[in-house]
This record gives structure tokens, sequence and C-alpha cells, in this order.
């Protein structure tokens, strides 16, 4: 157990997910290396980047993971949902045959592969292919889908309602007089009283 710990603290020195520094791309690429664990474990130290949650909460939603060790995850994109807070540039469709724009949010699987991606090649900041037009820093439909993971409740077992029998020998009379008790199995039983 011990080593685990160490190798999730190793994790987030070697990521640099605390260093502001760290290119997107190479971020990108060694959070998707990371295990599930050391990822949610990444997600709750204090010292974690902005950029390194918005990473880590689309890894973890491309991977159908839905909370962290019962916690849910999500806070750092769902909070933006919905605000501009990057500028963006209308794309007309002649400056979208002469820029970089490459990809659509139809190529993608959801949101968050989109997310992904689009957080892999700069964003927030910078938007290359148009995916975050609104400038909330969430691309496609992500934020509709972080919001929707960041108030995920687990589903409750219910507990399985038993049915009592009666074990009683309680002797119950029958329309012809006759005198019974009812068995275990619910039958029956007229030599009973």
């Amino acid at each position: 157990m011990r080593l685990g710990y160490l190798c999730i603290f190793g994790f987030v020195a070697a990521c640099g997910i605390t260093p502001a520094s760290q290119k997107p791309e190479v971020l990108s690429a060694r959070i998707a290396a990371e295990t599930t664990t050391g990822l949610c474990a990444a997600y709750k130290i204090p010292t974690t980047t902005a950029r390194g949650k918005l990473m880590i909460e689309a890894e973890l939603a491309v991977r159908g993971v839905k909370q962290c060790s019962g916690v849910n995850y999500g806070q750092a994109s769902s909070a933006a949902f919905g605000s501009k807070l990057y500028g963006r540039t209308a794309v007309t469709p002649r400056s979208r045959a002469s820029s970089s724009d490459l990809r659509n949010c139809s190529d993608f699987k959801n949101g968050a592969a989109a997310q992904k991606f689009f957080l892999a090649l700069g964003g927030p900041v910078n938007d290359p292919n148009n995916l975050d037009a609104d400038g909330d820093g969430l691309a496609c439909e992500w934020g509709t889908q972080i919001r929707r993971i960041s108030s995920y409740r687990a589903p409750v077992a219910k507990p399985r309602r038993t049915v009592r029998r009666s074990t009683s020998s309680y002797c119950h009379t029958g329309p012809r007089g006759g005198r019974y008790t009812i068995s275990a199995s619910g039958t029956k039983n007229y030599g009973g009283c």
C-alpha cells in the first residue's frame, strides 16, 4: 500500500501537473498513460494546476469513470459552463477553409473526447479548430456531459423485502365448520388443531 502512494506522488511530480510550463500535448500523453487511481489521486491534490484538472476530468470521462472513490469530479469544468471566459473570433466558411481548422465536433465520439483533444492542442486559451465557439473553455458538448458527471448520484441498493411466513399454529374455521392451521408453505393443515 505504501508503494502505491509513492507511485501516486511520483506521478504528480513526473507528470508535471503542477508546473504551468508543461506543454499541453506532453501533459495530455502522460495523463492518458496514468492509471485511474493515480488520476483520481492527482485530481484531489491542491497543487494540481487548473489545466491539469481539466485534462484529468476529460481523461476520466473518456474512460467512463463516474466517480473517484465515491466522490464526484468535474467541478473545474462545470464551473465554467456557459461563461464567456475566452475571446473567440467568428469563423466564416471562407476563414475555415484557409485556417488550420480540420476537426469538428462530429469527428468525436463524445464531448469528453473532444475536450481531451481540445486541451491537448492548447485549449482553453487556444482554439485552432473552433471547438469552443462560445468561449467557455469547454469543447462541443463537454459542458453538458461534465454537468451530468459532477452531479452523478450512484444508485443505492434497495434492501430486499422478505415475506414473513406465519409459523404460528393459529386455528382457522372453514366455511363448513372445519378447523385448520396454515403451514409454512401456505397450505391448509386440517389435522393441526
